[in-house]
């Protein structure tokens, strides 16, 4: 990608967006508002990544399904009789009826609620009602398309593209990592809904995702969290496709929520996968939260994720301070933010970024715009 401006076809930058974040200015507002660049981002970015669904103990028994809508894409991921995680198109071969909703438990077969064309676990189809009465006809060819599946750290994701690298080798580092600070991540359990567990948000999921990398904001628009964090000590770090905030030093003392004097997980991280999901852990007893933010259209986002614990209970408080305090802050930001990108005064902003200030800096924030750049470029 060139560092004066972008591909052919994509709105133009009037000032470089290179790799050096303190040269470098932001994506233009024409990449937040122009449909052509939602439109390519759905078939260049959503339909070619790895997409977080659910928690696999939460798709234990078999008959266990859950869904994901993705853009115009609905997928379903089921745990067969044999065992086996399945991931599908959720979409009926007859005539395109969606065939599930939410998550469950199937205790028979898949059956599509318009016209009763019922299929397997493993996707085959098993009846399709009058299909006797036309000549020729081969249930193998109206089988469900499934959908790649892959394990990371105990959560499913999908990918819509037949052929991308796995998961595992393009952040495997990011494993690591997760390991490394959250030595009890296979000792998780979902806990009933959780914080933002289907927050809707009038932004578009590159101002979400804009939001959530940087925490240069944080002090003036989260003083809750500025209290409970000490942000002197705060950094962002960066991977090939990840990102990293850490908050090593926190205060037992606070406004946001109470902690007890020594806390089980005494910090707080918040892992950022492209391009849209997010692991968060803030301090108290040992909680991972896994959220993505997806895209519903050119100004619209979804916010939607689990809660897992050790012990299959929500620390109240904490659920609480995010419902309540930080996740409608950051509500106010992203929906302001997207009302003023559409001003004729606003096209491109600058990184701020002060090596003696990492974890306020907007380094992750430029690391963001490069990928979606790199995507969105490619052919």
């Amino acid at each position: 990608m060139s560092a004066g401006g972008s591909a052919p076809g994509l709105p133009p930058l009037r000032k470089p967006l290179g790799d050096r974040p303190e040269r470098s200015y932001t994506l233009s507002s024409g990449y937040y508002l122009e449909p052509d660049i939602y439109a390519l981002e759905k078939r260049r970015i959503f339909y070619r990544t790895w997409q977080y669904v659910a928690h696999e103990s939460s798709l234990q028994a078999p008959g266990d399904f859950a869904t994901l809508r993705l853009c115009d894409e609905s997928i379903f991921v089921i745990r067969a009789q044999d065992g086996e995680l399945r991931a599908f198109y959720n979409v009926c071969r007859h005539r395109a009826h969606e065939l599930l909703e939410g998550s469950g438990n199937l205790r028979s077969l898949i059956v599509c609620p318009y016209h009763a064309w019922s299929y397997t676990a493993t996707g085959e189809l098993a009846r399709a009602p009058m299909s006797e009465a036309r000549p020729g006809f081969e249930p193998g060819e109206f089988c469900l398309r499934p959908v790649r599946l892959e394990r990371f750290c105990g959560a499913v994701f999908v990918n819509l593209d037949d052929d991308a690298t796995p998961l595992g080798e393009l952040a495997a580092d990011l494993e690591r990592d997760i390991r490394a600070h959250l030595p009890f991540v296979d000792d998780l359990r979902p806990a009933p809904a959780g914080f933002l567990s289907d927050q809707y948000i009038d932004a578009g999921w590159k101002v979400v995702v804009d939001n959530y990398v940087e925490c240069y904001h944080c002090r003036p628009a989260h003083p809750d969290f500025a209290s409970i964090i000490d942000m002197d000590e705060y950094r962002v770090d960066l991977g090939a496709l990840w990102s990293r905030q850490y908050g090593p030093r926190i205060r037992a003392d606070n406004s946001a929520y109470p902690l007890a004097a020594k806390p089980a997980f005494p910090h707080a991280i918040f892992w950022y996968l492209w391009p849209n999901t997010t692991f968060n852990v803030m301090p108290g007893p040992a909680e991972l939260n896994i959220a993505s933010i997806r895209p519903v259209d050119i100004g619209r986002s979804n916010f939607e994720g689990h809660t897992l614990t050790l012990d299959g209970e929500k620390y109240q408080p904490r659920t609480d301070y995010f419902n309540d305090v930080l996740g409608p802050e950051d509500v106010g930001l992203c929906e302001s933010v997207q009302r003023g990108l559409r001003s004729r005064s606003y096209d491109q902003g600058a990184y701020m970024v002060d090596p003696a200030r990492p974890g306020e800096s907007e380094h992750a924030l430029h690391h963001f715009h490069r990928l979606v750049l790199d995507a969105l470029g490619a052919d």
